[in-house]
């Protein structure tokens, strides 16, 4: 069974019914004396009258198809526009109608032939192209025009975002340090949506008794009015549910592919899985990797052992940008500085791992 029609959609069925029953009417009215011959008795008024009442019966008929039909087509039309990124939307119309103002322009020269038979269709057909075409290149480049034109910050909406610029954000990343500094140098844009349970996670976390997890929980909610504030992105935040699934993890991944939109998390498993399931992920642990300086076996750095390895003798130390290096042979080093030659790297979805042992001019 269908939905059964609002009220509003009643009324402009209605509406169109009364519209086809006068045009109809009229039309059975204009056509009454043409059709006295026709009838045997041949009385105009009577015939008149007559096709004047056949008009209207037809109209009433035709009429409730052609309103049913301009609902369906609008709840379409609706469906269709809901998944479309608003920013897209209005770059969109806004591309389009400054091309078809220019193709009416272009065109203008061409209704002073003298066919017009041939100059009317090629102006409007001139016009046409040039709206389709402006429509297209407007919506390309919709995510620039949201950003000129000012639409960040947080984002009051009927309807949800959705398609390539939406991205969802996950606990993890939220309350990871990096996404505000990550925004502010522009590798965010489209709109930032946070789902209600994503916030009521953080939420507990900042109710925890563990005093790490309420600074990581309070640490994510700053960054997130951070966001809001500074206008560095869009932000929505979704009271979207998905009540089929309970754990946070399966929302998420549901809601992106409802969605259509990309998931951003700091969260390796989680990645894995969500991509594994058709999302795409963008992982602030992949960026910050790809952006740091490249480290090849061979090189030669210093840093400062903080801690024993999990083997005998080993010593571990980090370099400026966190990543971990185990020195062989550094164990008794632990608290001083060193100097190290790479060994090997091992990569994984967490990060990178160096391996390194003791350069001669350390001493060792």
């Amino acid at each position: 069974m269908g939905t059964p029609p609002t009220r509003g959609a009643l009324v402009i069925v209605e509406l169109v019914r009364l519209a086809v029953v006068l045009v109809l009417t009229a039309l059975g009215f204009g056509i009454g004396p043409a059709a006295a011959g026709i009838i045997d008795d041949g009385d105009p008024d009577r015939t008149k009258l007559l096709t004047s009442v056949l008009g209207a019966l037809l109209g009433y008929l035709l009429g409730g198809v052609l309103g049913r039909q301009v609902i369906r087509g609008v709840d379409r039309a609706q469906d269709r526009l809901s998944r479309i990124d608003s920013a897209l939307l209005v770059s969109a119309v806004i591309g389009g109608t400054l091309a078809a103002a220019l193709g009416v322009v272009l065109a203008a020269p061409l209704l002073f032939l003298p066919s017009r038979i041939v100059a009317i269709p090629t102006a409007l057909a001139v016009v046409a192209t040039l709206a389709y075409a402006g429509g297209r290149l407007g919506a390309a480049r919709g995510g620039d025009f949201s950003r000129y034109i000012g639409v960040r910050g947080r984002l009051e909406v009927k309807s949800p975002s959705r398609g390539g610029g939406t991205k969802l954000l996950d606990s993890s990343a939220l309350i990871d340090g990096r996404l505000v500094e990550v925004a502010r140098a522009g590798f965010l844009e489209g709109t930032l949506v946070v789902p209600v349970f994503v916030l009521h996670e953080v939420q507990a976390m900042a109710d925890s008794e563990d005093r790490r997890r309420r600074a990581l929980a309070r640490r994510g909610l700053d960054a997130l009015k951070t966001l809001q504030e500074e206008g560095l992105v869009a932000v929505e935040i979704s009271e979207e549910d998905v009540p089929q699934h309970r754990e946070v993890d399966a929302k998420l991944a549901a809601l992106c592919r409802k969605r259509q939109a990309a998931m951003v998390t700091v969260d390796g498993n989680l990645a894995r899985v969500a991509e594994i399931s058709g999302v795409r992920v963008l992982n602030l642990h992949a960026l910050a990797d790809s952006l740091r300086p490249p480290v090849i076996p061979g090189d030669r750095i210093d840093l400062r052992l903080v801690k024993t390895g999990t083997e005998p003798g080993q010593g571990v130390g980090y370099l400026a940008d966190g990543t971990m290096v185990v020195v062989e042979q550094g164990g008794d080093l632990v608290g001083s500085g060193v100097t190290a030659d790479v060994t090997s790297i091992m990569q994984n979805r967490q990060g990178r791992m160096l391996f390194a042992t003791l350069a001669d001019e350390s001493g060792a």
